[in-house]
């Protein structure tokens, strides 16, 4: 989430930005969060004189009671003082709400020497290693491979769950099951630098949404509204909110 101060002091890059990631409303995300901003602004500004002034009457008050005299009056304006104050910190929570949800609409700047482009033909290739494999025989796809080896079904996987899932059987789920423990041992043991963990799939919505998921990816993400937890899409959302 970008900060206000950097906002406030660099609409014109934002924007920009805005525009260079395709953001089709990005303006009026802009414009709506700069407009609360200023609403939150006079908003505070009016409890603290408001604030003063309760006090300033609450000490009057005690003068008066001190020296036998009728405070009534202000006894009565320092109540109303605390209802609108009471008033005004509800408006400024709620916007305060509105305000972080147009946050978190808007994306982070991008690094300057990033290229711009509409689609992924406009992609600039950075570096290149080794050489593409040639045959010389047609070759296989790894589904292709895989069915044929009888070690992948996706068939019955997609009747188990629908289109896109297989079901790896024999030798394909020890491969997988191999692959992962090869990997985990690599960058955790053999020399590697890393510390193994196993986060939990299940997660709050602010893990989902410090990792940038939420609000954007909201609609393609599992969500269990009972208990208001939301599937992971990959590790790095439980990782980083472990970490922040």
């Amino acid at each position: 989430m970008l900060d206000l101060k950097f906002l406030r002091n660099h609409t014109e890059l934002v924007q920009q930005h805005l525009r260079n990631k395709g953001v089709s409303d990005g303006a009026t995300l802009l414009h709506r969060v700069l407009e609360l901003d200023e609403q939150r602004r006079a908003v505070l500004v009016e409890v603290e004189a408001l604030k003063k002034a309760r006090n300033e009457a609450s000490q009057a008050v005690a003068k008066l009671k001190k020296n036998g005299e009728d405070a009534s009056s202000l006894i009565e304006e320092t109540r109303t003082l605390g209802d609108r104050i009471s008033e005004l910190d509800a408006q400024s929570r709620e916007i305060d709400e509105q305000m972080s949800a147009a946050l978190l609409q808007i994306p982070n700047v991008h690094a300057p020497e990033v290229p711009i482009g509409e689609g992924e033909d406009q992609n600039v290739e950075v570096r290149r290693w080794g050489t593409p494999k040639t045959f010389d025989f047609p070759p296989q796809s790894h589904y292709e491979i895989g069915e044929k080896l009888g070690i992948v079904d996706f068939e019955r996987g997609a009747k188990i769950s629908g289109s896109r899932f297989y079901v790896l059987l024999g030798d394909g789920a020890r491969l997988e099951r191999a692959l992962i423990s090869f990997m985990l041992d690599t960058h955790t043991r053999n020399g590697g630098q890393y510390r193994e963990m196993l986060p939990p799939v299940l997660v709050r919505p602010e893990a989902m949404i410090g990792a940038g998921v939420l609000p954007k990816f909201g609609d393609d993400a599992y969500h269990i509204e009972r208990d208001n937890l939301w599937l992971i899409p990959t590790a790095e959302v439980p990782v980083t909110h472990f970490h922040s």
